[in-house]
């Protein structure tokens, strides 16, 4: 049933993938992290390379040893049937020849990443950068932040010219929230590992109705993915002030028809960590019984075929059990129950998880793909209708597949979770840009033209499911 939508994909762009295991004999537990230098606390990665290795002509067994081997050697940014990305420092690049089968090819995608730090660090307000990030100060004092807040009129606030750190972020949703009190209002689903708040922001405009069905976008599982929460904040602003703008256009129907959901910054523990100490940074900051690591890889830790780990060092450290971490238990909580003030009466209707970097949008089953979802043709046909949008306004092309064949992913995922136990039919794991060329050290002037392909891609998305399912 699938070769007509594959077809379908390759002419729209959306490249449906063939069917391919997860590469056997990978055990995720043996990984270590990449060798990084630490100046005033802070880690730098100057001489640091990032290398791309085809390795599509090896079997996955062969694949799978090589893995292993990889990281152990540098930090893996990204895998697929095809090929592999993986950063590393000066030394480990000089042996990285030595460990590749003859069956392979390597070139350097980044000769130095300490340069794409700072890009990604650049900040055009000196008074909200993080506490190591370069900044070019404007000739004149900005007159985006009148006194209470950010102005949050028009999505031309310089807000989305820049990565925020957290205050940045709260402060401006917190504006957002009392300039659309009809519309947006907030609330806190749970505590971090160290305390800080997991809010989440829902937006609807219930003109008579109360029981909307409901599409959860969470971002930030992954804290140096800055792009996720970026764009997400920026999907909500838009529908926003686009409402605001034409009543009658289709993000006035999205907010009509649907309630949205969105937790901006699941991970904001790492996201500070990973913009005051460790721009690399993965993982929570949870403690996690080791007396050099921390941290629980949140998208390894959802209670849907969960696999324990046994380093906790390792980048993709799923910790002891599910649901380990309270970030992805609180998550996991509201989706399934709700809150004590709004107990669940039924499932959401959609859930997207946002991520960086690849293009792509995937669908269940991560795990395995061995385990077909009986929606597969549906969850396709929603896919390539997110990445046709996307092409339309300009965007770049995406991908739509069954994640497990998209690209390296492991058991305990968000999306595998919230379609086979939440029973949330409409559940994705997408991939922000780009492809490769800047990788998590996306520039700031992306970010607007990110934020754009999600505003696009999912606003396609819930009126596909409108269509299909509530007016059909």
């Amino acid at each position: 049933m699938l070769a007509p939508i594959a077809f379908l994909a390759l002419a729209l762009g959306a490249v449906a993938l063939p069917h391919q295991e997860p590469f056997a004999g990978y055990d995720p537990s043996t990984a270590a992290p990449a060798y990084i230098e630490e100046s005033d606390g802070v880690d730098r990665y100057d001489g640091h390379q990032v290398w791309r290795i085809n390795w599509s002509n090896l079997t996955d067994t062969s694949r799978g040893a090589l893995y292993n081997v990889l990281e152990t050697t540098g930090d893996v940014w990204k895998a697929t049937p095809d090929m592999i990305d993986i950063h590393l420092s000066p030394r480990a690049a000089a042996v990285l020849p030595s460990l590749l089968p003859k069956d392979t090819h390597a070139r350097k995608i980044v000769p130095d990443l300490q340069a794409l730090v700072n890009l990604s660090l650049a900040h055009p307000l000196p008074d909200l950068h993080g506490a190591y990030a370069p900044h070019s100060p404007l000739d004149d004092p900005p007159t985006d932040l009148p006194e209470g807040g950010w102005n949050v009129s028009t999505l031309g606030t310089l807000f989305h010219d820049a990565f925020q750190p957290l205050a940045a972020v709260d402060r401006f949703l917190d504006t957002l929230v009392k300039a659309f009190p009809e519309t947006l209002h907030t609330f806190e689903i749970g505590k971090s590992a160290e305390g800080r708040p997991l809010r989440a922001y829902t937006a609807h405009r219930a003109d008579g109705k109360t029981d909307a069905p409901e599409v959860v976008i969470i971002s930030g599982q992954h804290a140096r993915e800055w792009v996720g929460p970026a764009s997400a904040i920026y999907f909500l602003h838009a529908l926003l002030v686009s409402f605001r703008d034409d009543p009658e256009g289709a993000a006035a129907k999205v907010l009509r028809e649907f309630t949205i959901t969105v937790v901006p910054t699941l991970n904001p523990d790492g996201l500070v960590y990973s913009r005051e100490h460790s721009r690399m940074w993965r993982k929570n900051r949870q403690d996690v019984g080791g007396l050099l690591c921390k941290g629980v890889d949140l998208n390894t830790n959802w209670g849907y075929e969960f696999r324990p780990s046994r380093l906790a060092c390792s980048e993709s450290y799923s910790g002891q059990r599910a649901f380990e971490a309270p970030e992805t238990a609180a998550m996991a909580n509201y989706i399934v129950n709700g809150t004590a003030e709004a107990p669940r009466k039924k499932m959401p209707r959609a859930f997207i998880d946002l991520h960086s970097y690849g293009q792509l949008f995937m669908f269940p089953y991560s795990f395995s793909c061995n385990v077909f979802p009986p929606d597969a043709e549906n969850l396709m046909e929603a896919g390539i209708g997110v990445a046709k949008a996307i092409r339309m306004i300009g965007g770049p092309g995406y991908q739509t597949g069954q994640a497990c064949q998209s690209t390296l992913r492991f058991a305990g995922d968000a999306a595998d979770y919230t379609y086979a136990v939440g029973q949330v039919r409409w559940s994705y794991s997408a991939e922000l840009r780009d492809t490769g060329t800047y990788g998590f050290m996306l520039p700031p002037f992306l970010i607007r033209p990110t934020g754009i392909d999600v505003v696009a891609g999912l606003s396609a998305l819930a009126l596909f499911i409108y269509n299909t399912e509530i007016e059909p």
